[in-house]
């Protein structure tokens, strides 16, 4: 069995974003996952969120 761990970071400017850290999570978390073939496995997905004001 192979182990792959893939770290992205996505950047992004503009107004404030109205869903909560949690929405954010989950949306990024389904559209990532819908990636994927289901049969190479199921992917385990950890979305880590970070905001701070400009």
């Amino acid at each position: 069995m192979e182990e792959q761990r893939i770290t992205i970071t996505v950047k992004s400017k503009g107004e404030p974003c109205e869903l909560t850290d949690e929405q954010i999570k989950v949306w990024y978390a389904e559209r990532i996952a819908a990636l994927f073939d289901p049969r190479w496995g199921t992917p385990e997905i950890t979305v880590d969120v970070k905001r701070k004001q400009a």
